[in-house]
């Protein structure tokens, strides 16, 4: 289903708007978007959600309520690991969308994500 991506995280930063496609099936959903020039994906199932991003730089997070994962950079030859703690994770679908919220730590930084999925 074609969307409306909304992506935004502390208050004084701008939020980023694109266009989108968000695709449901039974364990969860995949979110398709796009930041400038990279491609993007959210994805959930299970209470873990997973971020990607590919371009310039690939990207990889996953975030788990309460659990360390990893966020893996991979740079041509270069790749990486920086430790991701999770402390907060909220799904909400809806018939108009989702919407996930994720504060967590990343490599000792605490950050907050919100993205949200409004169905056109």
């Amino acid at each position: 289903m074609n969307c409306k991506v909304k992506i935004y995280g502390p208050r004084d930063v701008e939020p980023v708007f694109s266009d989108g496609e968000l695709i449901f099936d039974d364990r969860g959903f995949e979110l398709r978007y796009f930041i400038g020039e990279d491609r993007c994906s959210l994805s959930a199932s299970g209470g873990v959600v997973t971020q990607s991003r590919r371009g310039n730089a690939d990207m990889d997070i996953t975030f788990s309520k309460g659990k360390n994962t990893v966020c893996m950079l991979l740079s041509g030859e270069l790749t990486g690991g920086i430790p991701v703690k999770t402390n907060e994770l909220s799904i909400t679908k809806s018939g108009r969308g989702v919407e996930v919220y994720i504060d967590y730590f990343l490599g000792g930084a605490n950050r907050i994500l919100n993205v949200s999925a409004e169905i056109i």
